[in-house]
């Protein structure tokens, strides 16, 4: 019997320490950073994929420089565009049209350097994120994600590029996407000038989205008159080989009111 004590007493004391020492050994796995959600509604309707609804802004572009380019003003006020393919979402995409804009374009080198004005119309597309970082680049129809953008214009009769990479802004929001940044603000506005059938609420929830970033990239494939004084990429193994490479770019720019008719669009903030 005694054998036998010692036995059970000896499995008692290791099935505790197991039981102890098993939470010490596990793997803490952190929560997700939530910092709120894009919340979109149609009375009486799902949105979803299969039936996304359609949102639409309007704004107003206070600068943009980038390389060579320098916008002054648009002559019309910018517009946006997008689809909302879920009732809550950490994302939200709108792609902006800045049409009939007022450029300085400046490229050369020392005594041959030009600059000129002009009116240019282009579109960048922003993918906002729910921790005010953004990714800019245009939207593809395949939904393969952003791809590049690009301003054309010319200088000295010469026509030139400037492309705009898919990118992330503030780039370290790729490697860390729990913090919070501040390239992008996101208010929403209640209309109550409304009808009652169509919002019962007797409100329509309208997001105001503001941006402010810098070390936008760019790329200029030189020509004979798209010169720069900064150098070439000559690295061949590069995916900027042969182009002339832009860091600090600056972009300011408000959507007054991104819309879905009939519906309701905002943005709800963490607890």
């Amino acid at each position: 019997m005694r054998r036998v004590r010692v036995v059970l007493a000896f499995a008692v004391v290791v099935c505790a320490f197991g039981a102890l020492s098993a939470p010490a050994f596990a793997k803490k796995v952190k929560p997700p950073v939530i910092f709120g959600k894009f919340v979109a509604s149609i009375p009486g309707k799902t949105i979803s994929p299969t039936e996304p609804a359609i949102a639409t802004g309007h704004g107003e572009l206070t600068s943009f420089k980038l390389g060579p380019v320098e916008v002054e003003e648009c002559a019309k006020e910018v517009k946006s565009v997008g689809k909302v393919e879920s009732e809550s979402s950490e994302t939200l995409f709108q792609n902006i049209k800045f049409k009939n804009c007022i450029v300085w374009a400046s490229l050369g080198k020392g005594k041959d350097k030009v600059k000129e004005k002009q009116k240019v119309s282009f579109n960048l597309g922003f993918e906002f994120h729910s921790n005010r970082s953004l990714e800019v680049g245009q939207a593809e129809e395949s939904d393969v994600g952003l791809t590049e953008s690009s301003v054309s214009f010319k200088v000295a009769k010469t026509s030139c590029t400037l492309v705009i990479p898919a990118q992330t802004i503030p780039i370290k929001a790729e490697a860390k996407p729990e913090k919070e940044y501040e390239a992008a603000s996101y208010t929403t506005l209640e209309d109550k000038e409304v009808k009652l059938k169509k919002f019962p609420a007797g409100f329509q929830d309208k997001l105001v989205i503001e941006m402010e970033f810098k070390k936008l990239e760019g790329l200029l494939k030189p020509n004979a008159g798209c010169t720069s004084e900064l150098p070439v990429n000559e690295e061949p193994e590069s995916p900027r080989f042969g182009y002339i490479e832009y860091r600090n770019g600056e972009l300011e720019a408000e959507l007054e009111e991104v819309v879905i008719k009939n519906g309701n669009l905002g943005f709800e903030p963490a607890a």
